[in-house]
């Protein structure tokens, strides 16, 4: 039997033996494995920017009447209970988790001195180097540090294997337990979720002051480190929040080697339900430990606003304190298509090498607004005062609240004073007249001159609750 390159695996239809040197499996079925070519590449390949890829992968198999075992070669580190099979005739009865039928990965003994991946629960992934192995323990050093690994650790310690032709194999195998209705050749169709890589949008921008426009570039970036090579004859890059069983979630991007693509970028998204998928016309082709990037859509230019924010619970009070305003680019989405989650940077035109700040996009149906929060102004700040409460027979009571704020540059400033009201408060008749936001959370835009300061008070009320 093939020794597995698996520290630690769970399986649902065998029991395993734990040892260093191996994994013994009770299978179920005494019959003879068929195996699948694992060098040819899989049908199609979903990747989730939420986190969760899910495979599709065809194979023409002989298979013989009655109980049998297929081996088939997987993508990453698969969920074998979302996996659904599909053939005439077919019946699967259960699964093991097995070593590559295309590798020979050997005790994890013999990785001594060499590179590991450990595998969290969640998906978190990271790479360290197995330095000794004691009995039913392993020591790998990670990030600085030598971490113990023991058969109860919920770790999991693997690493990729090399082909006959030399490429690195896919990192397992499942084997499947099937009950065939007739013996003959028949294709076969597997769907399954898996941990291999997922994607995010990457957009960079740069804002002209003078004429208010913003441009944005989009990249979709694949991080495939600590995952095995990848090669699907098509594929899609899905925005989009897809609720997952075990909700699995995308780990922080890693930037390692930058894969050379020949994808010319992303196709147009396309609406599937309640998600958008971009095709790539290529497919997706990338070796393990690489990070690819395609172009997501075309560059887009929208009219943006540069909004200085002073935001404030009505009865908080600063005392003489000054806090800074915050710095926002607002713009409607009038691109006539989705722009979906990622991280945004944008540079200032009007100044070489210039920074105005980064922060992070929702997904963005087309025509929405957006704000992105690019940090603290800092020349404009205030202070945020109570200045009078009172209450009256009744128990109802009336703050007075009164904000100053501040601008040390020598150019004038608009900026919005926007206020989170308490529950059931409502603005006195004589207050001015909000010019957005809500009831509960008024918004009023004033001037404050060029090195100079600006006063703005107001009333509410409250009845007792």
């Amino acid at each position: 039997m093939q020794r597995p390159r698996n520290f630690r695996r769970q399986t649902m239809q065998s029991r395993w033996i734990f040892t260093l040197a191996g994994l013994v499996a009770a299978a179920p079925f005494a019959l003879a494995a068929t195996t699948a070519d694992s060098d040819q590449p899989v049908d199609a390949i979903a990747l989730y920017s939420r986190g969760a890829a899910v495979v599709q992968d065809s194979r023409t198999m002989s298979l013989d009447a009655g109980e049998q075992t297929l081996s088939w070669p997987v993508i990453g580190t698969p969920q074998p209970d979302t996996l659904w099979l599909s053939g005439s005739g077919i019946n699967l009865a259960g699964f093991d988790l097995a070593p590559s039928a295309s590798g020979s990965g050997g005790p994890l003994s013999s990785r001594v001195g060499q590179s590991v991946s450990l595998d969290s629960p969640g998906g978190n992934t990271r790479q360290g180097t197995l330095v000794a192995t004691d009995g039913d323990t392993a020591y790998v050093r990670v990030d600085g540090r030598i971490e113990r690994i023991t058969a109860a650790s919920p770790v999991q310690i693997s690493w990729s294997v090399t082909s006959k032709n030399g490429d690195e194999g896919t990192g397992h195998d499942v084997t499947l337990h099937v009950d065939a209705a007739k013996a003959g050749k028949q294709r076969l169709t597997a769907t399954y979720q898996t941990s291999a890589p997922k994607w995010q949008a990457s957009y960079t921008g740069s804002f002209d002051p003078k004429t208010g426009k913003l441009r944005l570039i989009s990249q979709a970036v694949i991080d495939n480190t600590g995952h095995d090579a990848i090669n699907a004859k098509r594929a899609w890059l899905v925005a989009g929040d897809t609720s997952r069983a075990d909700n699995g979630a995308p780990r922080p991007m890693m930037m390692a080697k930058m894969a050379s693509s020949e994808s010319s970028g992303a196709g147009a998204p396309q609406a599937v339900g309640d998600v958008y998928r971009y095709p790539l016309a290529d497919g997706l082709h990338i070796e393990a430990g690489a990070v690819q990037s395609v172009a997501l859509m075309k560059p887009i230019s929208v009219d943006a606003t540069r909004d200085y924010r002073f935001e404030n619970y009505a009865l908080n009070d600063t005392g003489k304190s000054r806090q800074h305003a915050r710095v926002s680019l607002a713009f409607d989405n009038d691109t006539g298509q989705p722009l979906p989650a990622g991280a945004v940077r944008i540079y200032d035109a009007g100044h070489a090498a210039q920074l105005m700040g980064g922060t992070q996009i929702d997904d963005t149906p087309a025509g929405a607004p957006v704000r992105l929060a690019l940090g603290s102004a800092f020349d404009i700040t205030g202070t945020h005062r109570v200045t009078k409460r009172s209450s009256d027979e009744s128990g109802a009571t009336t703050t007075q609240v009164r904000i100053e704020l501040f601008n040390a540059g020598n150019k004038s400033r608009q900026v919005t004073i926007a206020e989170h009201l308490p529950a059931n408060a409502q603005l006195a008749d004589d207050v001015p007249k909000p010019s957005g936001g809500s009831a509960d959370e008024p918004e009023w835009q004033v001037s404050v001159p060029a090195t100079g300061h600006k006063t703005f008070s107001y009333t509410f009320s409250r009845a007792k609750s």
